[in-house]
């Protein structure tokens, strides 16, 4: 199952789960900037940024995706998380 579950929907994430992938890219793009690609068998693709703000205070978000849908879509903030 593909999930994600989000701390506040549209902008920060709590967790992804993606099974059966292809391949996954983590690439420090600066020094408060991490970024992660990942390949999907079928085509589909997912990425996201880990983001430290100036204290160290890090915020995981999605950078795009195209090609799948998640199984699972919940929320901390909006109550629809297990």
């Amino acid at each position: 199952m593909n999930r994600i579950l989000w701390n506040k929907r549209g902008d920060d994430i709590d967790e992804i789960v993606l099974q059966d992938v292809r391949m996954v890219h983590v690439e420090q793009m600066d020094d408060r900037c991490w970024w992660i690609g990942i390949d999907l068998p079928d085509g589909g693709y997912w990425a996201g940024n880990f983001i430290a703000d100036s204290r160290g205070r890090m915020r995981f978000n999605e950078q795009e995706g195209w090609g799948f849908q998640w199984d699972r879509d919940d929320a901390h903030d909006d109550g629809t998380a297990a």
